[in-house]
Parts: C-alpha cells; sequence; structure tokens
C-alpha cells in the first residue's frame, strides 16, 4: 500500500513537472530578462522628421523585461501574463535642420524613454502533446518621453495611452529533454498605428527554475498619438532566467 502510494505520488508529480511551457503544478511563473536593443528609425517634430541614429545619435542599450504568469487549468477563465519593459535610448549627434527652438547644424544629446507594461488574457483552445498553441488580446499601456537639447535650448515631448493588441504565441517540448523552444507576438494595426513585438528563444528547464537565450524585435509607428509620431524599431538579443511554481 505504502509503495503504491509513493509510486502514484511520483506519477503525479512526474506529470506535472512535465508539463509544456514555463509553469509549475500552480501555474505560476515569473522572471526576469536583460534585452540589448539597437534603435533604429525616425521621430517627426515640428514639421521636420529625424533619423534616431543619424541625427539624434541613439546608441545600443540594454534594459530589463520583467514577467509574471498565471497558466491555470480552469476551464474558459482566461489565462493572465502581465510583462514590463523600461526600454531607454541616450545618444549624441548632429542635427542638420531646426528641431523647434534649436537650431540646424548644431550638436545634441538625445533621450528617448518608451516604457510599456502589457496586460495579457489568453486562452489554450486546442489541447496537444509537447505543443502549447495560445491565443488573446493584450492591453499594453505605452510611456514615452523623449528630450533633445543643444545650442543652450531644449526640447521634450512625453506621450502615453493605451493601446489593444492580438496576441499569440507558440511553445514546443523538445521530448526527452530538459529545453523548450517559443515564439509569440502581439500585433496592432488599426488607422495610422502600427505596432509589432516579437520574440522567440531557447529555455532550459530543470525543476522549479530555467533559464533562457533569445532575440526581441519591436517596432512602434505611431502617428499623431498623443500629438507624437514617430517610426522606431528597437531589435536584439536577450538572455534572463524563471521560476515556476
Amino acid at each position: 500500500m505504502r509503495q503504491s502510494l509513493i509510486s502514484a505520488t511520483a506519477a503525479t508529480l512526474a506529470l506535472g513537472a512535465g508539463a509544456a511551457h514555463a509553469s509549475g503544478t500552480l501555474g505560476l511563473s515569473g522572471g526576469a530578462n536583460i534585452w540589448a536593443h539597437e534603435p533604429s528609425g525616425t521621430q517627426t517634430f515640428d514639421g521636420h522628421t529625424f533619423d534616431v541614429d543619424d541625427d539624434l545619435g541613439l546608441d545600443d542599450d540594454s534594459d530589463a523585461h520583467l514577467w509574471l504568469e498565471w497558466d491555470h487549468a480552469v476551464p474558459i477563465v482566461p489565462k493572465i501574463r502581465v510583462e514590463h519593459t523600461g526600454l531607454k535610448e541616450t545618444g549624441s549627434g548632429t542635427i542638420e535642420t531646426s528641431y523647434g527652438a534649436i537650431s540646424g547644424n548644431v550638436d545634441v544629446d538625445s533621450v528617448v524613454e518608451l516604457d510599456q507594461t502589457d496586460v495579457t488574457l489568453f486562452w489554450r483552445p486546442l489541447p496537444l502533446p509537447y505543443v502549447d498553441l495560445d491565443l488573446g488580446l493584450t492591453g499594453k499601456v505605452i510611456d514615452g518621453r523623449i528630450r533633445v537639447e543643444g545650442g543652450g535650448q531644449e526640447e521634450a515631448v512625453s506621450f502615453s495611452g493605451p493601446l489593444p493588441m492580438a496576441y499569440g504565441r507558440l511553445g514546443l517540448d523538445i521530448p526527452a529533454t530538459h529545453l523548450e523552444l517559443e515564439a509569440s507576438v502581439k500585433y496592432l494595426g488599426v488607422g495610422d498605428h502600427t505596432i509589432s513585438d516579437t520574440q522567440a528563444h531557447l529555455a532550459y528547464k530543470w525543476g522549479y527554475a530555467g533559464a533562457m537565450v533569445g532575440y526581441r524585435d519591436m517596432s512602434v509607428d505611431l502617428d499623431d498619438f498623443d500629438d507624437v509620431t514617430v517610426d522606431v524599431s528597437f531589435s536584439g538579443p536577450y538572455a534572463g532566467a524563471f521560476l515556476r511554481f
């Protein structure tokens, strides 16, 4: 009897540990990544368009990406994922045309911040062995700031607001290993606003912990969003760790 109980308990734990995706027996997981991103694109200000690399001189930088997820097993009720990315780029460049009160042909110091908090509700419509297919909706809240200084003058703008996005994720447990491949995409294409946020990584899971390495590409094209027009992209590799319970 005692041996049967031990065997049943071991089997239950094995099934819980072998479930696809980075969640434990309670379905709770959380982690942190460091994302090394490279900027590209343009900002339009006071009727002039400036390249964020060539004109504003933004440099490559690294920022943290934090996330929490509850991947429960209750039918119909959506699972939930919360993420925060505190993105900041700084640099020095030379503008050829005036940037508001800053005259042209002058050296400038620039700061671009694009903090984002994402709340995603998702469902897993198909029970598949070794595969997780998630579909849902994301509410992205953007809090952005752009500051340019030069020639004894300073110009600054800020913009913020919520944006709805479609969400999809595909995870694949590699049989007989502790490895998992995962890719996700968030997308908005409404009117003059287009945002895409794509991530793909390889994760190594062991017990209640794991690590991952991957690549993220985020494009933000906002036309007169809170009186600001930007068309910028940030892309690069990331690495991090997670816990699951």
